[in-house]
This record gives C-alpha cells, structure tokens and sequence, in this order.
C-alpha cells in the first residue's frame, strides 16, 4: 500500500510542476519583451539578490510600456515634422519637452 500513496505524491508533483511551467508560459504571451533577458539585467545589480517571477513580469511590463509611451510620443514629433520615420533628433526633442523624460537627457548622445 505504500507504493499507490508514493505514486499519488510524485503525480501531484509533478502537476505541481506542469502548473508553474504553465503559469510562466502564460506570462511570456503577455509581454513582448523576454523575461529571461530582463531577469539578467536585473542580475547586473549587485544589490538585488532575488527577483521572483512575478517582480520580473511587472518589470518587463513597465519597461514595454515606457518603450511604448516614449515612442508614441517621438511620433508626434515626427508628424509634426511631416515626416514618416521617427529620427534620433525626435527622441532628442522628446527629452528636452518632456520633463518627466528629464533622466534621459544626454543618454542618446
């Protein structure tokens, strides 16, 4: 009888394990940038020893949605040029306009 309660253990294991593998795959369709690449650049910060799933999830999904409002805003700045293709000059007036993009001035130099 041992052996059935042993069998029961490992099959909810490894269910146990097909739900994690699930839930992180779920995670990665909702963002599209990869978490993997994002969890390593958090690993650069010596003074961050641990980074859950979750906390790399809402950092990737910050990031996708910084890249996204920086861009729409380059693109403003486009159309107002009358041009079609976002230029380095757009980001560089996207910076200087906006003060809540202050921090970034001097990185695109």
């Amino acid at each position: 009888m041992a052996e059935p309660m042993a069998d029961i253990t490992d099959v909810s294991s490894q269910n146990e394990e097909n739900s994690s593998a699930q839930d992180e795959e779920q995670r990665g369709r909702l963002t599209q940038f990869p978490q993997t690449r994002v969890r390593n650049m958090m690993k650069i910060d010596p003074d961050l020893h641990l980074a859950n799933r979750e906390s790399v999830f809402i950092l990737t999904r910050a990031a996708e949605l910084f890249v996204e409002h920086f861009a729409k805003e380059a693109y403003k700045r486009t159309v107002i040029g009358k041009r079609k293709t976002i230029q380095k000059r757009d980001l560089d007036t996207t910076v200087d306009e906006n003060e809540e993009m202050a921090f970034l001035e001097g990185t695109l130099d």
